[in-house]
This record gives structure tokens, C-alpha cells and sequence, in this order.
């Protein structure tokens, strides 16, 4: 079995770098890994990428849900079950924060998600104050309907108060080589846990 990371946090935070950096820690380790980012791109996932206006909480939240539902079965667990290490740029946590912080019932959406799709091994939370996170997205010339600075302060809040075991939460706002370092010992953390098979691949290095 491989495991299953997440990588979550607002806009801007710095998941697909960290999500790349993931990919290649383990690959150094020997491990097979790939990196799946949410929404998919099943035909709820086009639509909720093509939309150029937000869809109703309700709506919105259902379009995430389904496309999960076919991410979950197509292309999650088919790789971890043939023992590929699954990092997303984007799990269901985004839901609970995103469409939480519209109104609707956090836990509502947790539970909701848990009965559809696995539970993380690890969730990476960087965390980054909205202004921080808008002036990054600025600076790569792209925005989306989800990106306001009010809307991500809940959406930020939201996310923090998430109370899950595996859930490790990394300032982002430090260097970026800060940041890899304490990812990269989060994952040698997630990994040693698995048994002794990986402490004798340690010590090579």
C-alpha cells in the first residue's frame, strides 16, 4: 500500500511547490509516488475550472463532492492500492474550508467527504495570511473567483480550526527552503512510522 499526503492550504500558499518537492523527496527514497490535483478532471471538475462565476454553496460543494467521488475511484485508490504514494494538491479539506466558509456547516462537510473518499496519512496545512497569499498570486499573473481577501480570511480560519490527527500545520510564510525542511521531516516522520523497512533505507544517506 502506498500512502496518501495532502497537501491543503488558501490560495497562493505554495501547495504545488510543495507538492512537487514531495514527489521527487520520495522518489529520492526509492519510493513510487505521483502528485494528483483537485478539482480533477472529470467533467464536474471542467466544469467547476471553467466556471467564470462561482456556483452556489450548495451546488458548488455538490459538483467538488462528485468529482471526488470519481478522482477517489479512477485514480486514488488504484495507486495507492498498487503501492504508489498519492500526494494531493488538494483534498476534501479544501471543501470543508472553501464552501465552510460560506455557510455551510464545516463538520456537515467533513463528514460528508470522509464517507466518500480515504482519510490522509498526512496533511501538510501551509499556512499563509491572505495578503501574503494574494500578492504571490498577483505576481504569477492568474486569479479565480475564489481568491478575495475577506472570503480567504474565513477560508484561512476555517482550515486552522480543523481538528485531525494528522493534520501538521507549516508557516508558509517563511523561506521557501524553510518550508521544504519542515515538509521534508514530516514525511521522513510519516515514513519511519511504517516500519523498520525504511529506517535501514536511512541509513544510506
Amino acid at each position: 500500500m502506498g500512502f496518501l499526503i495532502a497537501v491543503e492550504g488558501i490560495d497562493g500558499a505554495g501547495k504545488t511547490t510543495i507538492a512537487s518537492y514531495l514527489k521527487s523527496v520520495l522518489e529520492d527514497f526509492g519510493f513510487r509516488a505521483e502528485v494528483l490535483k483537485e478539482p480533477s478532471d472529470s467533467e464536474y471538475g471542467r466544469m467547476i475550472k471553467e466556471a467564470k462565476e462561482r456556483f452556489p454553496p450548495e451546488k458548488e460543494l455538490e459538483l467538488f463532492m462528485l468529482d471526488r467521488m470519481v478522482d477517489v475511484r479512477e485514480n486514488i485508490l488504484p495507486r495507492v492500492n498498487s503501492s504508489v504514494t498519492v500526494i494531493m494538491d488538494r483534498y476534501y479539506y479544501s471543501n470543508v474550508a472553501y464552501q465552510g466558509a460560506l455557510g455551510i456547516d464545516p463538520n456537515e462537510i467533513l463528514r460528508r467527504n470522509e464517507e466518500i473518499a480515504p482519510k490522509p496519512d498526512l496533511t501538510i496545512l501551509l499556512d499563509v495570511s491572505p495578503e501574503v497569499a494574494l500578492e504571490r498570486v498577483r505576481n504569477r499573473g492568474t486569479t479565480t473567483p475564489f481568491e478575495r481577501r475577506e472570503y480567504l480570511e474565513r477560508v484561512r480560519e476555517v482550515f486552522l480550526s480543523i481538528d485531525s490527527d494528522e493534520i501538521r500545520v507549516v508557516d508558509a510564510e517563511q523561506p521557501l527552503e524553510k518550508v521544504k525542511e519542515e515538509c521534508y521531516f514530516l514525511v521522513l516522520e510519516l515514513l519511519s512510522s511504517r516500519g523498520s523497512f525504511f529506517e535501514a533505507g536511512l541509513r544510506r544517506f
